[in-house]
C-alpha cells in the first residue's frame, strides 16, 4: 500500500484507525459459528428457537441501524462526529460480552435475548460509526480502497485470531465447544478497550458543519438516495444476497466440517479460509486499479462460484485437501466486502455533495443492516430447517443431513455470488462515479 496520507494519516496510523474492527470481526466468528452450538449443548435450547432468536435480534438492528447512522452523522460536539460514538461503545460491548460468552447456571432464553440485543447494540453503535468515519477520511477514489482494504485485512486478522486459538486446542479439548466460547469470550473482552483506544487516537475528524434546524429523516434521506443513485439500490440488493450466502457459510460452518467428516478440526479449516483471504487482499487492491471496482468484483465473485464447488466435491475426511480447498474458495471471500464499501464510499461522496451534508452514516448503516439482515435470516432459517432434518445437538450426521447440508451451503454461495457478479458487471457496464 501507498504511504500518502489520508487527512494526515501515515500508514501506521491508517492501521491503528482500523483496529476497532478487529473485536467487531473476532465477535463475528463465534456468534456464527460457535455460540449457537454451545447455548444447544451447555444451555440446553433448543436449535430451532436458537435460530430463532438470533434472527430476532437481528431483525431488531432494522431499526437501531438506521437511527445509529442518522445520530452520528447528526452529531455536533467539540469531539466531532464520530468519537464519543466508538467511545461510548467500549465499555457497552466489554459488560455486553460477558454476560453473552460466560452464562450463570440456569440462564435460559431470555437471557440470551437480553445479553445478545445487548452485544448487537454496542456492536452497532462501534461498527457503524467506525465505517462512516472511514469514508469521512478517504480522500479520493482510489484512497477509499486503500482504507477499505485496510479495514477488511484488520476484519480478517480478527477472524484469524479466533480461528487460531481454537484449532491449536480443540483437538485435545475434553469439550471443544465450551472451550471456543469461552476462549473467544475472554479475547474479544480483552481486546476491545486497546484496540477502540487506538482508533480514537488515531482518527482524524472533519470539521463538524454548523448544525441545521431542519431535522433529517434516516428514512427518507436514504430512499431518496437510493432514488436518485441505481447503481447503489442494485448494490443494496446484492449486499443483501450475500448477506445470506455469508450467513449460510458462517452459521453452518461446524456443521460443513462435520458433514465433511472432519468436525473436530473445523477451526483449522476455517483457520486455512482466512489466512489466504488475508494474504491476498493487497493483490486484488492492485488489480481493482487496473480492471475498476466493478469489474474486479464481478470477476471474483464468478471464482468464487467454482472454488465452493471445489469445498463441496473434496473428499472427505482428508484434512489436508479439505484445507486446501478451503485456502482456495478464502483467496476471493473478501473481495466484494472491502470493494463495495469503496464504491458506497464514492457514491456517498456525490450524495453528500448533492445534499451539501453529511450522509455516510446513514448510507453505510443500510449495507450494514443488509449484511445483518441477511445473515440473520440464514442463520434463522438454516438451523430450523437442520432441526427439521430430525438433527440432534451432538448426534452424528446422517447421509440426508449431510447432502443438505452441503446443498444449502453451495447453493446460497452460488446465488449470492451469482447475483453480486451481475449487478457488480451491469455497474462496470454504465459506468460509476470518479472522485
Amino acid at each position: 500500500m501507498s504511504n500518502d496520507s489520508a487527512q494526515g494519516l501515515t500508514t501506521r496510523g491508517l492501521w491503528f484507525f482500523a483496529a476497532a474492527a478487529l473485536p467487531t470481526a473476532m465477535l463475528n466468528v463465534p456468534l456464527a459459528a460457535y455460540l449457537p452450538p454451545f447455548y444447544a449443548q451447555h444451555v440446553g435450547i433448543s436449535v430451532g428457537m436458537i435460530g430463532v432468536i438470533f434472527m430476532v435480534a437481528r431483525i431488531w438492528d432494522v431499526v437501531t441501524d438506521p437511527l445509529m447512522g442518522a445520530l452520528t452523522d447528526g452529531t455536533h460536539s467539540r469531539w466531532g462526529r464520530r468519537r464519543p460514538w466508538i467511545a461510548a461503545s467500549a465499555p457497552l460491548l466489554v459488560l455486553s460480552l460477558w454476560a453473552l460468552f460466560f452464562p450463570p447456571q440456569g440462564a435460559g432464553g431470555l437471557w440470551l435475548i437480553a445479553s445478545l440485543f445487548a452485544v448487537t447494540a454496542a456492536n452497532t453503535m462501534l461498527s457503524i460509526t467506525h465505517t462512516a468515519w472511514s469514508a469521512d477520511i478517504a480522500t479520493g477514489y482510489h484512497d477509499r480502497s486503500r482504507i477499505q482494504g485496510a479495514m477488511l485485512m484488520v476484519t480478517i486478522g480478527g477472524s484469524l485470531l479466533a480461528m487460531l486459538l481454537p484449532a491449536l486446542f480443540e483437538a485435545g479439548a475434553g469439550d471443544p465447544v465450551q472451550m471456543r466460547a469461552h476462549m473467544l469470550g475472554a479475547l474479544v473482552m480483552g481486546l476491545t478497550l486497546p484496540m477502540i483506544g487506538l482508533t480514537l487516537l488515531s482518527g482524524r475528524e472533519q470539521p463538524a458543519p454548523s448544525p441545521t434546524s431542519t431535522d433529517v429523516n434516516p428514512f427518507r434521506a436514504v430512499l431518496t438516495a437510493l432514488r436518485r443513485q441505481p447503481f447503489l439500490a442494485r448494490l443494496l440488493l446484492a449486499d443483501f444476497v450475500q448477506g445470506i450466502s455469508g450467513g449460510v457459510l458462517g452459521g453452518l460452518s461446524y456443521y460443513l466440517a462435520l458433514a465433511k467428516g472432519v468436525g473436530e478440526r473445523a477451526s483449522l479449516l476455517l483457520l486455512c479460509f482466512y489466512i489466504a483471504g488475508v494474504l491476498v487482499v493487497p493483490l486484488w487492491i492492485k488489480l481493482s486499479y487496473r480492471l475498476g471496482k466493478p469489474r474486479t468484483i464481478g470477476w471474483s465473485s464468478l471464482l468464487s462460484i467454482l472454488l465452493i464447488l471445489l469445498v463441496v466435491l473434496a473428499p472427505s475426511g482428508n484434512v489436508p485437501l479439505l484445507c486446501g480447498a478451503f485456502a482456495l474458495f478464502g483467496t476471493t471471500m473478501g473481495v466484494w466486502m472491502f470493494l463495495t464499501k469503496s464504491i458506497v464510499a464514492d457514491l456517498v461522496d456525490v450524495e453528500e455533495k448533492i445534499v451539501g451534508a453529511p450522509r455516510a452514516g446513514m448510507l453505510f448503516a443500510l449495507f450494514v443492516l443488509t449484511q445483518k439482515m441477511g445473515g440473520a435470516l440464514a442463520v434463522g432459517v438454516a438451523y430450523v430447517a437442520l432441526a427439521a432434518t430430525g438433527y440432534q445437538a451432538g448426534a452424528a450426521l446422517q447421509d440426508g443431513q449431510v447432502l443438505f447440508i452441503l446443498s444449502l451451503v453451495a447453493g446460497t454461495v452460488i446465488t449470492g455470488h451469482g447475483v453480486m457478479a451481475w449487478v457488480a458487471f451491469r455497474g462496470a457496464k454504465h459506468g460509476q462515479p470518479v472522485s
